[in-house]
């Protein structure tokens, strides 16, 4: 199948909005290629003696998003549609060069070739991600994740999923019940249900995210207690859990701050990434105003992740 590539060169604060805005498109896929996410993991104790450095030196320094969409879309309209996007994000991000063009490509060549940038590496203290085409031994107390994004969102090597899967180490404890909104490629489901999550609900408004999560989880083992839905929180049932996670952007999490607690047991923990520093203040007023305690905050980079209480209590 041939796909039409959207080349958007933009900057690593910016990058999940433009990821975001890509997808509300109809994106059938969206691809994010940092060379400052690549250096870091390569720089990291878990990166392997064989990385190849070449890789940043054709990376270059911005941050590439590509977007994919089926042959059936206009292309003059599509673009238009991509500047007014990006117009729109720039009024609280700087977005950087921004649309770089158009190309046609085949569904094999963009859904592999990311890969030769992906090894394992922790994402927290005991939590290892692993794509299933790289060998790793795990080492005792250490949970391994095997991840294989495709087109989804979130390998875990992005600031905002590390701070989420760290805060789910510190927070998840045995049986709990756990909400994932914005599951992406369902990591964070997936370590909420090998942290010793009981059950985890998980939802995105992407198919293909949907898909992906329901894969990755069977791939882990997890997918008897993990139930994937197309959708927003508002469509899952009401049953009250223990921890919410929503690692997406400020603007959603903004809106959640009217109905999460419906879904949030007294004294339950809520975790929310995804906000960029300058937005933090309107993030915390929003639940703040609903009666939420803020108990954590975390920052990694130009990013945010909080964690709230819901009505008080022992968290």
């Amino acid at each position: 199948m041939k796909w039409l590539q959207v080349s958007i060169k933009t900057t690593e604060e910016a990058c999940e909005a433009v990821s975001e805005m890509l997808t509300s498109l109809g994106a059938g896929g969206v691809v994010i290629e940092d060379p400052n996410e690549i250096r870091r993991q390569l720089e990291s104790l878990d990166s392997p003696d064989y990385a190849d450095w070449g890789i940043l030196d054709r990376l270059g320094g911005d941050v590439t998003v590509r977007a994919y969409f089926s042959q059936g879309y206009d292309p003059e309209k599509l673009a238009a549609e991509i500047r007014e996007g990006l117009e729109s994000i720039s009024r609280y991000l700087d977005v950087g060069m921004g649309f770089d063009g158009f190309d046609t490509v085949d569904e094999q060549d963009w859904s592999e070739a990311w890969k030769k940038y992906y090894k394992p590496f922790h994402i927290s203290e005991s939590v290892v991600v692993k794509p299933s085409w790289e060998e790793y031994t795990a080492k005792d107390g250490e949970i391994v994740v095997e991840l294989d994004p495709g087109m989804a969102f979130g390998t875990g090597t992005h600031e905002t999923t590390r701070m989420c899967a760290q805060l789910l180490e510190a927070y998840i404890k045995e049986g709990d019940h756990v909400l994932d909104v914005g599951c992406g490629s369902g990591i964070l489901s997936i370590i909420a249900a090998k942290l010793g999550a009981s059950r985890v609900g998980a939802v995105d408004t992407d198919e293909v995210a949907v898909r992906v999560t329901k894969e990755n989880c069977s791939v882990n083992g997890v997918d008897r207690c993990v139930s994937v839905y197309r959708g927003v929180l508002s469509d899952l049932p009401t049953a009250k859990a223990d921890v919410i996670v929503a690692n997406i952007i400020a603007d959603v999490i903004i809106g959640l701050s009217g109905v999460v607690g419906g879904y949030l047991r007294k004294g339950g923990i809520l975790i929310v990434s995804g906000i960029i520093r300058e937005r933090r203040q309107e993030v915390a007023e929003a639940y703040e105003s609903r009666g939420f305690d803020l108990v954590r905050t975390e920052e990694m980079g130009e990013w945010v992740a909080m964690v709230w209480q819901m009505g008080g209590g022992d968290p």
